[in-house]
């Protein structure tokens, strides 16, 4: 799933309860259909790296093959 189709799923009524939910919903929310393609990509990796400090602070990553991880 591409990062924009990520935040499209995303609901406006999640609510965060960690550190971790906050960056992630909060980069998340930083997207824009009128971003640049110079902006895309560091918007995407900001993305990225929300969702895997997110995924590293609970369970969610231990078996889904996260980026990264031998099971790529």
């Amino acid at each position: 799933m591409s990062p924009k189709d990520v935040t499209d799923r995303l609901s406006m009524t999640v609510a965060a309860r960690t550190p971790e939910e906050t960056q992630f919903l909060s980069v998340a929310a930083d997207y824009r259909e009128w971003m640049g393609p110079d902006e895309l990509p560091r918007w995407e990796n900001n993305l990225r790296a929300a969702a895997h400090s997110l995924t590293a602070s609970t369970d969610l990553g231990s078996g889904i093959g996260m980026p990264g991880s031998q099971s790529d």
